[in-house]
């Protein structure tokens, strides 16, 4: 339960509190945010399906290093970007192709978890319990920090300590069940 624990706090400052920053850093314009979320919505669905095979060929803990450190390097883009709506619609792009990288590694490993589990309902409902109390947990943080004045640059770097415990979790994971 403590990887998506972990996850969900991620996605609180990769997805959430990203979402408003990126909204601010365009100076809340609608149409501008909504053109930067298309041409990520773009960029990702193809991306994704370039990716989607790499796990499946048994290359899980190589996926893990080089989906966790292109995030890593998303999340410093986007924590230096909000004075910039140029850099800031770069990095919510290259955000939509972290997700891709990001998803099918956590996937198979809570797939395969589910599947040994003596109840794959029950671990499931756990899991998702797990996602929503980081994601909480973080949004919280992130909304604290906010209201007392902090730059949300802040809030999005809260995920990488998240990041690089998932990142650790899952290579060992992968480890166990012998993918390199």
């Amino acid at each position: 339960m403590i990887l998506v624990t972990l996850d969900g706090w991620f996605d609180a400052s990769f997805i959430f509190v990203w979402q408003i920053a990126l909204f601010v850093a365009l100076a809340e314009s609608i149409p501008a945010y909504g053109g930067a979320m298309a041409l990520a919505s773009l960029a990702g669905a193809i991306f994704g399906l370039l990716l989607g095979r790499h796990v499946d060929a048994g290359h899980g803990r190589r996926t893990v290093a080089i989906a966790y450190a292109f995030a890593a390097g998303v999340v410093l883009l986007r924590s230096v970007s909000l004075g910039s709506p140029w850099l800031a619609v770069i990095a919510n792009a290259l955000g939509a192709l972290a997700m891709p990288l990001i998803v099918p590694p956590l996937g198979a490993a809570l797939y395969n978890m589910a599947k040994a589990s003596p109840c794959p309902l029950r671990f499931h409902l756990a899991t998702e319990a797990g996602w929503d109390v980081g994601c909480f947990a973080g949004c919280v943080v992130a909304a604290a920090l906010a209201a007392t004045g902090v730059s949300l640059s802040v809030a999005i770097v809260m995920a990488l300590p998240a990041m690089a415990a998932v990142a650790v979790l899952l290579r060992r994971y992968f480890a166990f069940v012998g993918q390199a």
